[in-house]
């Protein structure tokens, strides 16, 4: 396996796009411009340092601060220009370039290329993917130069004379992960994908009775927090799908009372000072006159319909929990067999059809207990409740969920320090991060004949 690598990061969103009509680094993008969530991805990595390549004229905010600008030195060359600019401007080993035209790449695909070590180029059916790439700095600076003095600007050509030399290898890229290199060059294009623009891609292993594990990607409905504020008060704290966000929070005003018509509002602003580490996730609503909130904000505090709404800052919805220690995974025929135990045991349900359950197996495969709600989260929290009460271990077992698994049920698993967390449905993107992060194993579409591992312990050993 190749060492760990130190390296740059640069994001490319200098380009013009004609054919567009649009700049595409400010495409509305998850509730933020398209180079801000390029950015965070990048981020996420952890480079020494990380670059942005702009054209001079492009208005980039101030919440920019820390992210080196780089104007290309010679406009209009293209891809090639910005990727000319960045390397001169980096004194790294390796650069890792992204380019903002592919909102679909995903940093678990761009960690990939950092592991692969020097020079780790993929390559699809259609040849190099060089807006996606790690390229040793200093060897492909001077190649790029080369040819640019030559009057050359074809990089499927530039990439096949680095490859020539030794300097960079190809990264096979097959299956699901071509479509992370799905770029923006038309309309047509910004419709096909921002029919993705709200699920996110994860890498899982699939699990199938007549065929064992198969590692592959799948799409899970993207998950954020939204802070509310009215005229600079905190008001509520929602989970979401990210888009229409303005939307969301004129509805809930206008629901909550806070509002009879629209344009009592002046303003909706975004508050990247509240928000350094999540653009777009904090909303300041901007009302014509001043307005009583006590009597919202109580209301709101004391919610019982959704598992965070009843919290006024991001800072409090993600809690101080420490991770779960390492566990064994569970064996796969165990898991196959608990979707039936959770439904035969849910005498409700099969006399509304409207309950959502809650259930506690040991590692054995026995129920412990099962709790019903009409709401998801109350499920939760009776059975965790009934748990602690009753000194059941619950940092031996195994949580199943009779639908959804969002962000606030994995947060309740490891309040209550539950290591694997297993549900009938999907699980959000936020739920996949939360349990990557606090070490939970997280498995979905559990049925009779299969699930998803999506995080945390390795189930095909």
């Amino acid at each position: 396996m190749p060492a760990k690598i130190r390296f740059d990061a640069a994001l490319l969103a200098g380009g013009r796009s004609s054919r567009l009509g649009r700049d595409k680094a400010f495409l509305d993008w998850r509730g933020q411009p398209l180079y801000v969530t390029q950015l965070r991805k990048l981020a996420s990595l952890g480079p020494e340092r990380l670059w942005l390549s702009t054209r001079p004229e492009q208005p980039f905010p101030e919440v920019l601060e820390g992210v080196g600008r780089v104007i290309d030195a010679v406009p209009d060359l293209g891809p090639l220009g910005g990727l000319q600019s960045i390397l001169a401007a980096s004194e790294a080993d390796f650069l890792l370039v992204l380019a903002v035209d592919l909102p679909r790449m995903e940093s678990d695909f761009l960690a990939r290329l950092v592991a692969n070590g020097a020079g780790a180029v993929p390559r699809t059916e259609r040849g190099w993917e060089p807006l996606a790439a790690l390229y040793p700095r200093a060897e492909f600076l001077g190649l790029v130069e080369e040819f640019l003095g030559a009057g050359k600007r074809r990089l499927q050509d530039l990439l096949d004379e680095a490859a020539a030399r030794g300097w960079i290898r190809a990264v096979p890229v097959e299956g699901a992960d071509s479509a992370l290199f799905a770029n923006l060059n038309t309309a047509d294009d910004l419709a096909a994908l921002e029919q993705g623009a709200h699920d996110e891609a994860v890498a899982i292993a699939r699990y199938r009775t007549e065929s064992g594990f198969v590692r592959t990607l799948d799409r899970v409905a993207a998950e954020e927090t939204l802070a509310i504020r009215v005229n600079g008060t905190s008001v509520a704290v929602t989970m979401r799908t990210p888009g229409h966000d303005d939307e969301l929070a004129i509805g809930f005003l206008l629901t909550e009372g806070v509002i009879r018509a629209a344009d009592e509002i002046a303003e909706i602003a975004h508050c990247p000072d509240v928000d350094p580490e999540g653009f777009g996730n904090t909303l300041d609503v901007r009302l014509r006159s001043e307005t009583d909130l006590s009597r919202l904000t109580r209301h709101v505090f004391t919610s019982s319909s959704c598992g965070v709404c009843g919290k006024a800052t991001i800072e409090s919805v993600f809690g101080n929990f420490p991770p779960v220690p390492l566990h064994e995974a569970p064996d796969p025929a165990l898991l196959l067999s608990l979707s039936a135990k959770l439904r035969a045991a849910q005498e409700t349900f099969d006399r509304t059809g409207g309950l959502h359950a809650s259930a506690l197996f040991d590692r054995a495969g026995n129920l412990l207990l099962l709790r019903e709600d009409v709401g998801r989260h109350n499920a939760l929290d009776k059975v965790i409740g009934h748990a602690l009460r009753n000194d059941l271990p619950m940092d031996e077992a195994i949580l199943l969920v009779s639908g959804r698994i969002s962000f606030e049920l994995m947060q309740k698993a490891l309040a209550a320090r539950i290591p694997v967390v297993a549900g009938i449905s999907a699980p959000s993107s936020l739920a996949v991060k939360l349990a990557k992060d606090s070490g939970q194993t997280l498995v979905g579409f559990l049925r009779e004949r299969g699930f998803n591992v999506y995080a945390g312990g390795d189930l095909s050993r």
